[in-house]
């Protein structure tokens, strides 16, 4: 069932920007409620195929449950790292950009800035982790 949704999830997120992006045009008042949709369903989706992938590492017996928690919490901590940054920098990047553009540039700058700060925090934030995780043949 995880690969049928790790499979779909990429398109059902395109969707929903894409339906938000119309709701901007039809129906401003909409618009607040789908990118909150998209948020919750992002980081849902993150979360799930992140514990998801550790624990099939501790299914096969190569991670002790100790390091299943231990990997996972990293894991999830730099997850936590790379969406904040994004969704800080992007809401920053909007709030600045949509009074004057429009809130269509205001999402496509949003997105485009935080997925640039998302990538240099998910960079460094791997240089320090990778060292505390576990290491499996």
């Amino acid at each position: 069932m995880i690969s049928k949704s790790q499979k779909y999830a990429p398109v059902i997120s395109t969707l929903l920007l894409l339906v938000l992006i119309i709701a901007l045009f039809f129906s401003p008042p909409s618009a607040r409620l789908l990118s909150t949709i998209i948020i919750v369903f992002g980081i849902g989706t993150a979360i799930l195929f992140t514990v998801h992938a550790n624990w099939e590492k501790h299914e096969e017996d190569e991670l002790t449950r100790t390091e299943f928690i231990r990997d996972t919490i990293i894991d999830l901590l730099g997850l936590a790292l790379v969406m904040g940054a994004a969704v800080w920098f992007g809401r920053l990047t909007g709030f600045y950009v949509g009074g004057v553009l429009g809130n269509l540039a205001g999402i496509i700058i949003a997105m485009i800035v935080g997925a640039a700060v998302a990538f240099v925090v998910k960079k460094v934030w791997g240089k320090i982790a990778e060292p505390m995780k576990v290491r499996t043949a």
